[in-house]
């Protein structure tokens, strides 16, 4: 699929401009609506000390929250994409969300929470979980001289996170209840607990995965033709694809340490992405990681404002998206 120029143009455009207006909604609506002056007056330093709270302390680090996994699980979902060749690839239906998870759910569960050191290593070891998880999903799928089947793939991922999800319900059922309300709620992908300190600590990482993600764009690129094609522009296949894994793993790992199990974010930002810019890496990168990032945070606003006392989570407002768009294209995908 080639795309012009102008076309290319005006998408990005369109992309920008629907992201910057889902950012200033998400800012203004809430419990405490703010209007576009209420904004300005908190930049400028002349609203309230109960507005700038609400703006500065509340708000914003759930929105940035938002942005940067939103981000982030659409980048993994379009590398997983690539590396399987299966437009149906997302973290969490190959079960990368629920490996970390399990990691996340062990921690929380069995560790002392005041133990800083341990909360400082749950980021690696989700990473190490998530990717423990698709070499196994991997494994599985493989058939002898045949390499993996894009169908059984997708079966053995959503197998593997079945089960890890089965795993994770009987760590809930064995601690106290504090940290039960808490695995709970990020199993269901409560973005609720975004604060400064912890995008402090998660931002840095995932900005530079996003990066290095994009100097592999013509790496990328070459993998999408055959095999003996990229093999003969002296690709080596072997290492570009151990580093895409390890990428969308650490990708993955780290959105679901930052704001839960959010799954579907992906497999609809990927998939729409390369529909709208062709296959060209250089576009659909940076495409994609705004289009997650305005998925999710219209999700994230929907159950904020339109659902507020359900306490519906936004993971619940993504599935609900999501899983259809997920049945839509197993109707029209050949695998």
């Amino acid at each position: 699929m080639i795309v012009q120029p102008k076309r290319t143009k005006l998408t990005f455009l369109a992309l920008i401009f629907l992201l910057a207006t889902c950012f200033f909604i998400a800012l203004s609506v809430g419990y405490a609506n703010a209007s576009f002056m209420d904004l300005i007056d908190v930049l400028t330093g002349q609203a309230s000390r109960g507005m700038t709270l609400i703006i500065t302390k509340i708000r914003l680090p759930r929105i940035i929250a938002c942005l940067l996994g939103g981000g982030s699980l659409a980048l993994a979902g379009l590398l997983l994409q690539n590396l399987t060749k299966n437009p149906l690839a997302d973290s969490g239906i190959l079960g990368i969300n629920s490996g970390a998870g399990l990691v996340v759910a062990l921690v929380v569960g069995y560790s002392d929470l005041s133990d800083v050191k341990a909360i400082a290593l749950t980021p690696f070891l989700a990473m190490l979980g998530g990717a423990a998880t698709i070499v196994t999903v991997y494994w599985i799928s493989r058939k002898k001289n045949h390499g993996v089947n894009p169908t059984r793939l997708i079966i053995a991922g959503i197998g593997m996170s079945s089960i890890l999800s089965g795993l994770m319900v009987t760590i809930v059922s064995s601690i106290d209840d504090f940290k039960v309300d808490f695995i709970v709620s990020w199993l269901s992908g409560s973005i609720s607990g975004g604060s400064w300190a912890r995008i402090l600590v998660f931002a840095p990482a995932l900005l530079l995965l996003w990066l290095i993600t994009y100097t592999k764009s013509q790496s990328l690129n070459i993998m999408n033709l055959n095999e003996q094609t990229a093999l003969a522009l002296g690709l080596n296949l072997h290492r570009e694809r151990l580093i895409v894994l390890v990428l969308s793993t650490a990708l993955a790992s780290l959105s679901v340490v930052l704001i839960g199990n959010i799954t579907f974010v992906g497999l609809v930002a990927g998939h729409i992405t390369r529909k709208l810019l062709g296959g060209d890496h250089h576009l659909t990168i940076p495409s994609s990681i705004i289009l997650g990032m305005i998925l999710l945070l219209v999700a994230d606003t929907i159950g904020r404002v339109l659902l507020v006392g359900t306490g519906i989570p936004t993971g619940i407002v993504v599935t609900l998206i999501g899983a259809p768009y997920f049945l839509y294209l197993m109707t029209k995908v050949k695998l």
